[in-house]
């Protein structure tokens, strides 16, 4: 789990970008000029389970307030996007994260807030905004979020289609070497060839990877936030959240199959938990206390005609089965291997919160709140609420089987005694 309260937003969920000029907020080309199919007569998802659903209501609070001086701030949020097979944003994904956006309201900017979609559709609002001291900006957002325990355990290997290495996908997820991601590096070819059989089909090289990177490497919880890539994880043999996956996209590309990473958070650092309704969890990033968020990352690759599929090989790890599988612990904030910030160059997944250019002192203040509405869960799942009250009921009642009667036979010493004199 890769748990780390020095940078809060890590996973993108809100990027000030101070300059020493004001800017105003435009599409920028390089960004808005990708084109990518919206709607599908097939979804090209097939052989998926779902094994448990959660609806969570999440609320989403942010202030910024300047100290002293003026700043000027460009701000840029990460949307929950929606995940599933009918989705306007996705293509060929399953029901990881279906998410409705309620409610949203951004006051102060300087200009319209206006929605940007990257070449990996993530979707973030931007807005900038021209402060001096006292001044303010905020955001509030209000979604309905199901997250879907989905598994790709008994997939029919006789339904897998071939792939388009032509396909566009091929340029995102696979063809190219990156940093932090070399597949033109030697060793990890020569230890890619070396896991899977040529003769493997996609899920079973996939699986091999898979059970290698969670043996090979051993989890390190001390590394810095920055992104360490594929190759340091393969050298050193260790990592966080970030090399595991790093290194397994990089594993998979490397045989050709498209894969990338995904960055969110989870609700909790354990794998076992069984979220019920009315549970609540708050997150707070604040400039004075640092954060609790639990930042996290995790892999999908395609398969044609199975959809892209999810894995944790850090979780896997740990002894819990995440091949093939994911949970309903975790919210997705982007996908791919960068985070782009308009009109400046391209930065990790994991970017610095913050970045002071003419040093204007301000504090801010971030609330992720997140409600269970509704969960799936049999109630012999609900550990940590039905446990309890079994067992406190249990206390209760051997308490009053215990006690009652010593009361009534004390009560009636006493009124034979009082009668006596």
């Amino acid at each position: 789990m890769k748990v780390k309260k020095t940078f809060f937003i890590v996973f993108l969920f809100i990027f000030p970008w101070i300059f020493s000029t004001t800017l105003t907020i435009s599409a920028p080309t390089e960004i808005f000029n990708h084109s990518f199919p919206r709607l599908f007569t097939s979804s090209g998802v097939s052989n998926f389970n779902i094994g448990g659903s959660v609806i969570y209501q999440v609320e989403i609070d942010f202030t910024l307030t300047v100290n002293s001086g003026t700043g000027n701030y460009w701000f840029k949020f990460s949307r929950l996007n929606d995940r599933q097979p009918n989705s306007l944003l996705t293509q060929y994904c399953p029901p990881y994260q279906e998410s409705e956006l309620l409610y949203s309201n951004i006051v102060g900017s300087d200009s319209t807030p206006y929605l940007m979609q990257d070449k990996f559709n993530n979707t973030y609002d931007l807005f900038n905004s021209t402060l001096n001291q006292g001044q303010s900006v905020s955001l509030s957002q209000i979604y309905n979020v199901t997250l879907n325990a989905v598994s790709f355990k008994n997939v029919n290997y006789s339904d897998i289609g071939p792939y388009d290495v032509y396909d566009e996908m091929f340029d995102l997820y696979c063809n190219n070497s990156e940093t932090y991601y070399e597949r033109d590096n030697a060793a990890l070819i020569s230890e890619s060839n070396s896991i899977v059989n040529p003769t493997d089909n996609p899920i079973e090289k996939a699986e091999k990877i898979c059970n290698w990177v969670s043996s090979f490497l051993t989890y390190d919880g001390m590394l810095p936030a920055e992104e360490m890539g594929a190759l340091w994880a393969h050298t050193n043999e260790r990592g966080d959240c970030s090399e595991f996956s790093s290194l397994m996209v990089t594993l998979l590309r490397i045989q050709d199959i498209p894969a990338r990473k995904v960055t969110g958070y989870c609700i909790s650092a354990n794998p076992t938990t069984k979220p019920y309704e009315g549970q609540v969890w708050t997150f707070i990033a604040s400039s004075s206390s640092g954060s609790n968020f639990l930042g996290h990352a995790w892999v999908e690759y395609y398969v044609p005609d199975i959809g892209w599929i999810a894995c944790d090989p850090t979780w896997h790890s740990g002894g819990f089965d995440y091949f093939n599988r994911i949970d309903y612990l975790r919210f997705n904030l982007n996908i791919g291997q960068w985070f782009s910030i308009p009109m400046l160059s391209d930065v990790s997944e994991f970017p610095n919160p913050c970045i002071v250019y003419n040093n204007p002192s301000f504090d801010f203040i971030y609330q992720f709140k997140v409600t269970a509405t509704e969960s799936s869960l049999s109630p012999s799942d609900q550990f940590p609420m039905l446990i309890v009250i079994v067992v406190m009921a249990a206390i209760v009642i051997a308490l009053v089987a215990i006690i009652l009667p010593m009361t009534i036979k004390r009560k009636r010493k006493k009124e034979v005694t009082y009668y006596e004199y």
